[in-house]
Protein backbone atom coordinates (compact mmCIF):
# COMPACT_ATOMS: atom_id res chain seq x y z
CA UNK A 1 0.00 0.00 0.00
CA UNK A 2 2.95 2.37 0.97
CA UNK A 3 4.38 1.84 -2.40
CA UNK A 4 1.23 2.66 -4.19
CA UNK A 5 0.86 6.14 -2.23
CA UNK A 6 4.76 7.06 -3.20
CA UNK A 7 3.50 6.36 -6.45
CA UNK A 8 0.41 8.17 -6.48
CA UNK A 9 1.74 11.23 -4.51
CA UNK A 10 4.79 11.10 -7.32
CA UNK A 11 2.24 11.64 -10.26
CA UNK A 12 0.48 14.10 -8.03
CA UNK A 13 3.70 16.58 -7.74
CA UNK A 14 5.10 15.88 -11.18
CA UNK A 15 2.02 16.11 -13.48
CA UNK A 16 2.12 15.28 -16.41
CA UNK A 17 2.14 18.29 -19.32
CA UNK A 18 0.48 16.20 -21.87
CA UNK A 19 -1.95 13.31 -21.83
CA UNK A 20 -3.19 11.43 -24.75
CA UNK A 21 -6.10 9.26 -24.25
CA UNK A 22 -8.18 6.91 -26.61
CA UNK A 23 -12.06 6.42 -26.15
CA UNK A 24 -12.71 2.77 -26.88
CA UNK A 25 -15.77 0.71 -26.49
CA UNK A 26 -18.86 -0.67 -27.80
CA UNK A 27 -22.89 -0.89 -28.24
CA UNK A 28 -25.12 -2.76 -27.12
CA UNK A 29 -28.68 -3.51 -27.53
CA UNK A 30 -28.42 -0.03 -30.47
CA UNK A 31 -27.66 2.20 -27.12
CA UNK A 32 -23.91 3.99 -27.69
CA UNK A 33 -21.16 3.86 -25.48
CA UNK A 34 -21.27 7.35 -24.88
CA UNK A 35 -17.53 7.78 -25.87
CA UNK A 36 -18.11 10.97 -27.87
CA UNK A 37 -20.23 12.67 -24.71
CA UNK A 38 -17.42 11.81 -22.66
CA UNK A 39 -15.05 13.21 -25.01
CA UNK A 40 -16.88 16.78 -24.99
CA UNK A 41 -17.00 15.93 -21.43
CA UNK A 42 -13.04 15.67 -20.91
CA UNK A 43 -11.97 18.79 -22.97
CA UNK A 44 -14.85 20.77 -21.40
CA UNK A 45 -15.94 21.19 -25.17
CA UNK A 46 -18.41 20.24 -27.62
CA UNK A 47 -16.06 19.35 -30.14
CA UNK A 48 -17.29 15.76 -31.04
CA UNK A 49 -20.66 15.43 -32.81
CA UNK A 50 -22.62 13.59 -30.48
CA UNK A 51 -26.04 13.59 -33.10
CA UNK A 52 -24.21 10.92 -35.21
CA UNK A 53 -22.11 7.51 -34.88
CA UNK A 54 -19.13 7.90 -34.83
CA UNK A 55 -17.85 6.32 -37.94
CA UNK A 56 -14.10 7.69 -38.10
CA UNK A 57 -11.54 7.82 -35.33
CA UNK A 58 -11.26 12.13 -35.25
CA UNK A 59 -8.47 13.35 -32.78
CA UNK A 60 -9.39 16.83 -30.73
CA UNK A 61 -7.29 18.91 -28.41
CA UNK A 62 -7.83 21.16 -25.83
CA UNK A 63 -5.83 22.87 -22.49
CA UNK A 64 -7.76 21.09 -19.56
CA UNK A 65 -6.24 21.96 -15.71
CA UNK A 66 -2.82 23.78 -17.17
CA UNK A 67 -2.02 20.18 -19.24
CA UNK A 68 -2.14 19.62 -23.12
CA UNK A 69 -5.27 16.90 -23.29
CA UNK A 70 -5.36 15.04 -26.90
CA UNK A 71 -8.55 12.81 -26.94
CA UNK A 72 -9.33 10.56 -30.03
CA UNK A 73 -12.70 9.14 -30.49
CA UNK A 74 -13.24 5.96 -32.06
CA UNK A 75 -15.74 4.08 -34.07
CA UNK A 76 -17.52 1.20 -31.45
CA UNK A 77 -18.45 -1.95 -32.32
CA UNK A 78 -21.00 -4.44 -31.40
CA UNK A 79 -20.67 -5.50 -27.97
CA UNK A 80 -21.80 -9.50 -28.39
CA UNK A 81 -20.37 -9.77 -32.08
CA UNK A 82 -16.77 -11.15 -32.85
CA UNK A 83 -14.22 -8.78 -34.84
CA UNK A 84 -15.20 -10.86 -37.95
CA UNK A 85 -18.66 -9.28 -37.93
CA UNK A 86 -17.56 -6.08 -37.41
CA UNK A 87 -16.94 -4.50 -41.18
CA UNK A 88 -13.15 -3.41 -42.39
CA UNK A 89 -14.04 0.09 -42.56
CA UNK A 90 -14.52 0.55 -38.85
CA UNK A 91 -11.97 -2.16 -37.97
CA UNK A 92 -9.54 0.12 -40.29
CA UNK A 93 -10.74 3.23 -38.37
CA UNK A 94 -9.88 1.79 -34.49
CA UNK A 95 -6.55 0.77 -35.92
CA UNK A 96 -5.92 4.44 -37.09
CA UNK A 97 -6.72 5.83 -33.87
CA UNK A 98 -3.61 5.07 -32.42
CA UNK A 99 -1.64 6.91 -34.98
CA UNK A 100 -3.40 10.09 -34.79
CA UNK A 101 -1.92 10.96 -31.11
CA UNK A 102 2.12 10.07 -32.16
CA UNK A 103 3.89 9.18 -30.86
CA UNK A 104 1.19 7.20 -28.93
CA UNK A 105 -1.69 7.21 -26.36
CA UNK A 106 -0.88 7.23 -22.47
CA UNK A 107 -4.17 5.57 -21.42
CA UNK A 108 -6.87 4.04 -23.17
CA UNK A 109 -10.59 4.69 -21.90
CA UNK A 110 -12.88 1.66 -21.78
CA UNK A 111 -16.45 3.73 -21.89
CA UNK A 112 -18.63 1.46 -20.21
CA UNK A 113 -22.23 3.01 -19.50
CA UNK A 114 -23.27 2.16 -15.85
CA UNK A 115 -27.00 0.51 -16.81
CA UNK A 116 -25.35 -1.54 -19.74
CA UNK A 117 -26.42 -5.34 -19.07
CA UNK A 118 -23.35 -7.09 -20.64
CA UNK A 119 -23.16 -10.99 -21.10
CA UNK A 120 -20.00 -13.03 -21.67
CA UNK A 121 -19.26 -13.09 -25.44
CA UNK A 122 -18.54 -9.80 -24.34
CA UNK A 123 -15.22 -11.13 -23.23
CA UNK A 124 -14.00 -12.54 -26.42
CA UNK A 125 -15.42 -9.72 -28.37
CA UNK A 126 -13.51 -7.11 -26.27
CA UNK A 127 -9.76 -9.48 -26.75
CA UNK A 128 -10.99 -9.44 -30.53
CA UNK A 129 -11.07 -5.79 -31.08
CA UNK A 130 -8.33 -4.81 -28.84
CA UNK A 131 -5.69 -7.35 -30.97
CA UNK A 132 -6.44 -4.44 -33.35
CA UNK A 133 -4.27 -2.34 -32.18
CA UNK A 134 -0.97 -4.97 -31.58
CA UNK A 135 0.26 -4.15 -28.08
CA UNK A 136 -0.70 -5.20 -24.92
CA UNK A 137 -3.87 -2.82 -24.30
CA UNK A 138 -5.02 -3.41 -20.83
CA UNK A 139 -1.72 -2.29 -19.19
CA UNK A 140 -2.74 1.43 -20.42
CA UNK A 141 -6.57 0.96 -20.02
CA UNK A 142 -8.83 2.73 -17.18
CA UNK A 143 -12.33 1.68 -17.54
CA UNK A 144 -14.46 4.39 -17.73
CA UNK A 145 -18.18 3.74 -16.25
CA UNK A 146 -20.84 6.38 -17.51
CA UNK A 147 -24.18 7.88 -16.61
CA UNK A 148 -26.87 10.71 -17.39
CA UNK A 149 -27.95 10.62 -13.71
CA UNK A 150 -26.10 10.67 -10.12
CA UNK A 151 -24.44 7.60 -9.28
CA UNK A 152 -22.95 6.28 -6.05
CA UNK A 153 -19.99 4.20 -5.84
CA UNK A 154 -22.32 1.68 -3.88
CA UNK A 155 -24.22 1.27 -6.91
CA UNK A 156 -21.81 0.92 -8.80
CA UNK A 157 -19.81 -1.73 -7.10
CA UNK A 158 -22.80 -3.16 -6.53
CA UNK A 159 -23.08 -3.31 -10.55
CA UNK A 160 -20.11 -4.96 -10.15
CA UNK A 161 -20.39 -8.11 -7.74
CA UNK A 162 -23.11 -8.74 -10.29
CA UNK A 163 -21.46 -9.00 -12.99
CA UNK A 164 -18.24 -11.84 -13.73
CA UNK A 165 -17.99 -9.76 -16.66
CA UNK A 166 -17.21 -6.10 -15.71
CA UNK A 167 -15.30 -8.48 -13.05
CA UNK A 168 -13.65 -10.09 -15.80
CA UNK A 169 -12.46 -6.84 -17.29
CA UNK A 170 -11.49 -4.78 -14.51
CA UNK A 171 -9.21 -7.84 -13.10
CA UNK A 172 -7.56 -7.32 -17.16
CA UNK A 173 -7.00 -3.61 -16.57
CA UNK A 174 -5.87 -3.89 -12.88
CA UNK A 175 -8.74 -2.47 -11.30
CA UNK A 176 -8.59 0.40 -12.57
CA UNK A 177 -12.02 2.72 -12.98
CA UNK A 178 -13.84 5.85 -12.70
CA UNK A 179 -16.92 7.50 -13.20
CA UNK A 180 -18.57 10.34 -14.85
CA UNK A 181 -21.56 11.41 -14.67
CA UNK A 182 -21.69 13.19 -18.23
CA UNK A 183 -25.05 15.12 -17.84
CA UNK A 184 -23.31 17.39 -15.30
CA UNK A 185 -20.65 19.19 -17.19
CA UNK A 186 -20.35 21.49 -14.47
CA UNK A 187 -18.61 19.33 -12.02
CA UNK A 188 -15.00 19.60 -13.55
CA UNK A 189 -13.45 17.84 -10.26
CA UNK A 190 -14.75 14.74 -11.79
CA UNK A 191 -12.68 15.26 -14.84
CA UNK A 192 -9.42 16.07 -12.58
CA UNK A 193 -9.53 13.51 -10.56
CA UNK A 194 -9.29 10.96 -13.77
CA UNK A 195 -6.45 13.09 -15.04
CA UNK A 196 -4.82 12.19 -11.88
CA UNK A 197 -5.44 8.38 -12.19
CA UNK A 198 -4.68 8.70 -15.90
CA UNK A 199 -1.31 10.30 -14.40
CA UNK A 200 -1.15 7.70 -11.80
CA UNK A 201 -1.28 4.95 -14.60
CA UNK A 202 1.35 6.86 -16.81
CA UNK A 203 3.97 6.96 -13.72
CA UNK A 204 2.70 2.81 -12.99
CA UNK A 205 4.28 2.38 -16.63
CA UNK A 206 7.47 3.51 -15.87
CA UNK A 207 6.45 6.88 -18.01
CA UNK A 208 6.19 4.36 -21.17
CA UNK A 209 3.31 5.41 -23.58
CA UNK A 210 1.86 2.78 -25.68
CA UNK A 211 4.18 2.24 -28.83
CA UNK A 212 2.97 2.52 -32.46
CA UNK A 213 4.23 1.20 -35.80
CA UNK A 214 4.57 3.62 -37.89
CA UNK A 215 4.97 2.00 -40.86
CA UNK A 216 1.76 0.60 -40.04
CA UNK A 217 0.25 4.12 -39.98
CA UNK A 218 1.35 4.54 -42.89
CA UNK A 219 0.35 1.42 -44.53
CA UNK A 220 -3.24 2.43 -43.14
CA UNK A 221 -3.15 6.27 -44.50
CA UNK A 222 -2.62 4.66 -48.02
CA UNK A 223 -5.43 2.34 -47.65
CA UNK A 224 -7.29 4.26 -46.79
CA UNK A 225 -6.59 6.64 -49.61
CA UNK A 226 -7.10 4.02 -52.49
CA UNK A 227 -10.41 3.01 -50.40
CA UNK A 228 -11.47 6.55 -50.94
CA UNK A 229 -10.64 6.77 -54.79
CA UNK A 230 -12.16 3.54 -55.65
CA UNK A 231 -15.26 4.67 -53.87
CA UNK A 232 -15.30 7.70 -55.79
CA UNK A 233 -15.03 6.25 -58.75
CA UNK A 234 -17.77 3.38 -58.27
CA UNK A 235 -19.98 6.61 -57.32
CA UNK A 236 -18.98 8.30 -60.84
CA UNK A 237 -20.08 5.29 -62.71
CA UNK A 238 -23.42 4.64 -60.68
CA UNK A 239 -24.29 8.66 -61.78
CA UNK A 240 -23.46 7.83 -66.00
CA UNK A 241 -25.63 4.81 -65.09
CA UNK A 242 -28.56 6.28 -63.82
CA UNK A 243 -28.08 9.84 -66.08
CA UNK A 244 -28.31 7.19 -68.96
CA UNK A 245 -31.40 5.30 -67.52
CA UNK A 246 -32.76 8.93 -66.89
CA UNK A 247 -32.71 9.69 -70.64
CA UNK A 248 -34.64 6.55 -71.52
CA UNK A 249 -37.18 7.35 -68.94
CA UNK A 250 -37.71 10.82 -70.22
CA UNK A 251 -37.75 9.66 -74.02
CA UNK A 252 -40.89 8.50 -73.72
CA UNK A 253 -40.15 4.68 -72.07
CA UNK A 254 -42.93 5.45 -69.54
CA UNK A 255 -42.76 3.01 -66.52
CA UNK A 256 -46.32 1.29 -64.54
CA UNK A 257 -48.28 3.30 -62.22
CA UNK A 258 -48.18 0.44 -60.45
CA UNK A 259 -45.18 -0.74 -58.88
CA UNK A 260 -44.51 -4.53 -57.18
CA UNK A 261 -41.81 -4.43 -55.16
CA UNK A 262 -40.47 -7.76 -53.34
CA UNK A 263 -38.72 -7.39 -50.20
CA UNK A 264 -35.74 -10.99 -49.33
CA UNK A 265 -32.69 -10.64 -47.21
CA UNK A 266 -31.63 -12.43 -43.77
CA UNK A 267 -33.61 -12.46 -40.32
CA UNK A 268 -32.76 -8.93 -38.44
CA UNK A 269 -31.90 -7.17 -41.52
CA UNK A 270 -34.96 -4.14 -41.09
CA UNK A 271 -37.07 -5.89 -44.45
CA UNK A 272 -40.42 -5.09 -42.45
CA UNK A 273 -39.53 -1.96 -41.12
CA UNK A 274 -37.83 -0.84 -44.25
CA UNK A 275 -41.65 -2.00 -45.99
CA UNK A 276 -43.08 0.14 -43.36
CA UNK A 277 -41.13 3.24 -44.23
CA UNK A 278 -41.35 3.01 -48.44
CA UNK A 279 -45.61 2.52 -47.54
CA UNK A 280 -45.59 5.19 -45.32
CA UNK A 281 -47.65 3.77 -43.08
CA UNK A 282 -47.78 1.08 -40.06
CA UNK A 283 -48.25 -2.09 -42.85
CA UNK A 284 -45.96 -4.86 -41.38
CA UNK A 285 -45.82 -5.85 -37.67
CA UNK A 286 -42.19 -4.96 -36.16
CA UNK A 287 -41.81 -5.94 -32.36
CA UNK A 288 -38.21 -4.65 -31.87
CA UNK A 289 -38.72 -5.11 -27.87
CA UNK A 290 -38.93 -8.80 -28.28
CA UNK A 291 -37.14 -9.54 -31.59
CA UNK A 292 -40.15 -10.89 -33.16
CA UNK A 293 -39.19 -12.51 -36.80
CA UNK A 294 -41.54 -12.41 -40.07
CA UNK A 295 -42.71 -16.05 -40.42
CA UNK A 296 -44.94 -16.07 -43.97
CA UNK A 297 -44.45 -13.78 -46.65
CA UNK A 298 -47.46 -10.70 -46.30
CA UNK A 299 -48.39 -8.34 -48.77
CA UNK A 300 -49.64 -4.51 -48.47
CA UNK A 301 -50.63 -1.88 -51.23
CA UNK A 302 -50.39 2.47 -50.82
CA UNK A 303 -50.15 5.25 -52.88
CA UNK A 304 -46.72 6.76 -52.49
CA UNK A 305 -45.39 9.96 -54.90
CA UNK A 306 -48.59 9.34 -56.95
CA UNK A 307 -47.71 5.74 -58.01
CA UNK A 308 -49.74 2.83 -56.89
CA UNK A 309 -47.18 0.11 -54.75
CA UNK A 310 -47.63 -3.40 -54.00
CA UNK A 311 -44.57 -4.40 -50.86
CA UNK A 312 -44.52 -8.20 -50.26
CA UNK A 313 -42.26 -8.44 -46.54
CA UNK A 314 -40.98 -12.27 -47.07
CA UNK A 315 -38.92 -14.41 -44.05
CA UNK A 316 -35.66 -13.80 -43.61
CA UNK A 317 -32.80 -16.53 -43.53
CA UNK A 318 -30.06 -16.83 -40.21
CA UNK A 319 -27.63 -14.67 -41.83
CA UNK A 320 -24.77 -17.68 -42.29
CA UNK A 321 -27.08 -20.30 -42.49
CA UNK A 322 -26.97 -22.17 -45.74
CA UNK A 323 -29.98 -23.20 -47.91
CA UNK A 324 -29.75 -26.67 -46.49
CA UNK A 325 -30.09 -25.00 -42.76
CA UNK A 326 -32.88 -23.34 -43.61
CA UNK A 327 -36.24 -24.65 -42.79
CA UNK A 328 -38.01 -26.18 -45.57
CA UNK A 329 -41.32 -23.78 -44.09
CA UNK A 330 -39.23 -20.73 -44.87
CA UNK A 331 -37.75 -21.70 -47.57
CA UNK A 332 -41.60 -21.81 -49.54
CA UNK A 333 -42.68 -18.66 -48.15
CA UNK A 334 -39.13 -17.08 -49.83
CA UNK A 335 -40.16 -19.14 -52.87
CA UNK A 336 -43.70 -18.08 -52.89
CA UNK A 337 -43.18 -13.96 -51.94
CA UNK A 338 -43.03 -13.21 -55.68
CA UNK A 339 -45.71 -15.08 -56.43
CA UNK A 340 -48.05 -13.04 -54.70
CA UNK A 341 -47.48 -9.95 -56.66
CA UNK A 342 -48.71 -11.62 -60.22
CA UNK A 343 -47.56 -11.72 -62.86
CA UNK A 344 -43.90 -10.69 -60.76
CA UNK A 345 -42.01 -7.70 -59.04
CA UNK A 346 -40.89 -5.02 -61.19
CA UNK A 347 -38.31 -4.73 -58.20
CA UNK A 348 -36.69 -7.31 -55.67
CA UNK A 349 -34.64 -5.38 -52.89
CA UNK A 350 -32.00 -7.71 -51.21
CA UNK A 351 -32.34 -5.86 -48.07
CA UNK A 352 -28.54 -5.86 -46.14
CA UNK A 353 -27.92 -4.25 -43.02
CA UNK A 354 -24.66 -1.73 -43.86
CA UNK A 355 -23.77 -2.16 -40.39
CA UNK A 356 -22.81 -6.18 -40.85
CA UNK A 357 -19.31 -7.45 -42.30
CA UNK A 358 -20.05 -10.31 -45.09
CA UNK A 359 -17.63 -12.34 -45.26
CA UNK A 360 -17.59 -15.67 -46.94
CA UNK A 361 -20.46 -17.10 -44.88
CA UNK A 362 -22.57 -14.40 -45.17
CA UNK A 363 -22.03 -14.04 -48.94
CA UNK A 364 -22.42 -18.05 -49.46
CA UNK A 365 -25.90 -17.84 -47.57
CA UNK A 366 -27.03 -14.92 -49.76
CA UNK A 367 -26.35 -16.81 -52.95
CA UNK A 368 -27.40 -20.23 -51.88
CA UNK A 369 -31.01 -17.81 -50.68
CA UNK A 370 -30.81 -16.21 -53.86
CA UNK A 371 -30.87 -19.80 -55.70
CA UNK A 372 -34.64 -19.88 -54.95
CA UNK A 373 -35.41 -17.99 -57.84
CA UNK A 374 -34.43 -18.30 -61.62
CA UNK A 375 -30.98 -16.46 -62.37
CA UNK A 376 -33.00 -13.89 -64.13
CA UNK A 377 -34.29 -12.48 -60.35
CA UNK A 378 -30.41 -10.66 -59.98
CA UNK A 379 -31.88 -8.51 -63.36
CA UNK A 380 -34.55 -6.89 -61.57
CA UNK A 381 -33.13 -6.98 -58.13
CA UNK A 382 -31.33 -3.46 -56.04
CA UNK A 383 -29.25 -3.89 -53.25
CA UNK A 384 -31.23 -2.32 -50.55
CA UNK A 385 -28.64 -1.09 -47.21
CA UNK A 386 -30.69 -0.36 -44.11
CA UNK A 387 -29.41 0.87 -41.27
CA UNK A 388 -27.77 4.10 -42.80
CA UNK A 389 -27.01 5.74 -39.65
CA UNK A 390 -24.20 3.53 -39.40
CA UNK A 391 -22.38 5.37 -41.87
CA UNK A 392 -22.30 8.21 -40.05
CA UNK A 393 -19.69 10.29 -42.19
CA UNK A 394 -18.64 7.72 -44.40
CA UNK A 395 -20.03 7.06 -47.72
CA UNK A 396 -22.05 4.23 -48.53
CA UNK A 397 -19.37 3.63 -51.54
CA UNK A 398 -16.46 3.58 -48.91
CA UNK A 399 -18.61 1.10 -46.96
CA UNK A 400 -18.67 -1.37 -50.60
CA UNK A 401 -15.28 -0.97 -51.76
CA UNK A 402 -14.04 -1.89 -47.86
CA UNK A 403 -15.58 -5.35 -48.05
CA UNK A 404 -15.45 -7.54 -51.12
CA UNK A 405 -18.31 -9.86 -50.27
CA UNK A 406 -20.41 -6.73 -50.48
CA UNK A 407 -18.69 -5.65 -54.04
CA UNK A 408 -19.34 -9.35 -55.22
CA UNK A 409 -23.56 -8.80 -54.33
CA UNK A 410 -23.38 -4.59 -55.72
CA UNK A 411 -21.53 -6.22 -59.00
CA UNK A 412 -24.34 -9.18 -59.31
CA UNK A 413 -27.37 -6.18 -59.41
CA UNK A 414 -24.84 -4.34 -61.89
CA UNK A 415 -24.41 -1.32 -59.61
CA UNK A 416 -27.62 -0.47 -58.21
CA UNK A 417 -27.85 -0.07 -54.77
CA UNK A 418 -29.93 2.49 -52.41
CA UNK A 419 -29.35 3.52 -48.30
CA UNK A 420 -31.96 3.89 -45.95
CA UNK A 421 -31.80 5.17 -42.66
CA UNK A 422 -34.63 3.28 -40.78
CA UNK A 423 -34.43 5.55 -37.80
CA UNK A 424 -35.66 8.24 -39.96
CA UNK A 425 -39.08 8.33 -40.58
CA UNK A 426 -39.85 12.21 -41.69
CA UNK A 427 -37.35 11.81 -44.33
CA UNK A 428 -39.55 11.08 -47.41
CA UNK A 429 -36.63 11.89 -50.31
CA UNK A 430 -34.83 8.48 -49.83
CA UNK A 431 -38.31 6.85 -50.29
CA UNK A 432 -38.47 9.00 -53.18
CA UNK A 433 -35.24 8.37 -54.89
CA UNK A 434 -35.36 4.67 -54.52
CA UNK A 435 -38.56 4.51 -56.53
CA UNK A 436 -36.68 6.45 -59.53
CA UNK A 437 -33.47 3.74 -58.99
CA UNK A 438 -36.89 1.20 -59.12
CA UNK A 439 -38.16 2.58 -62.26
CA UNK A 440 -34.59 3.62 -63.49
CA UNK A 441 -34.10 0.12 -63.52
CA UNK A 442 -37.49 -1.23 -65.23
CA UNK A 443 -36.19 1.20 -67.87
CA UNK A 444 -32.85 -0.63 -68.51
CA UNK A 445 -34.21 -4.19 -68.50
CA UNK A 446 -35.50 -5.54 -71.43
CA UNK A 447 -38.23 -7.84 -69.42
CA UNK A 448 -40.29 -5.02 -67.18
CA UNK A 449 -40.82 -7.71 -64.40
CA UNK A 450 -39.70 -10.59 -63.29
CA UNK A 451 -42.15 -13.43 -64.26
CA UNK A 452 -43.61 -15.67 -61.98
CA UNK A 453 -44.48 -19.13 -62.51
CA UNK A 454 -48.64 -18.62 -62.36
CA UNK A 455 -48.52 -23.00 -61.82
CA UNK A 456 -46.79 -22.39 -58.89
Amino acid sequence: MAASADIYNSAQSHPATELRIVLIGGRYNDFPSGKSSAGNFILGQNVFDTSRRTAQSEARQQEVFSRRVTVVDTPGWWWNWPREDTPKLDQIEIQNSVHLCPPGPHVFLLVIPVSSDLSQLIKSSLKQHLELFNADVFIYTIVLFTAVSPCSDKKIESKIRTSPVLQWILQQCGNRKHFLNISNREDRDQVKKLLEKIETLITNNGFRHCSVDRSQGETLRKEMRDLTERASKRFDQVQKQRKKLKLQTEGGKVSSDHLRIVMIGGSFAGKSSTGNIILGQNAFNVNEKDYRRTTHSEISHSVVEGRRLTVVDSPGWFYINTLQETSEMDKLEIENSVNLCPPGPHAVLLVVPVMLNIYESYLRSVQQHMSLFREEIWKHTLVLFTYGDWLGVKTVEERIESDEGLQWIVNKCENRYHVLNNKDHSDKTQVKELLEKIEEMWAGNEDPYYEVELDR
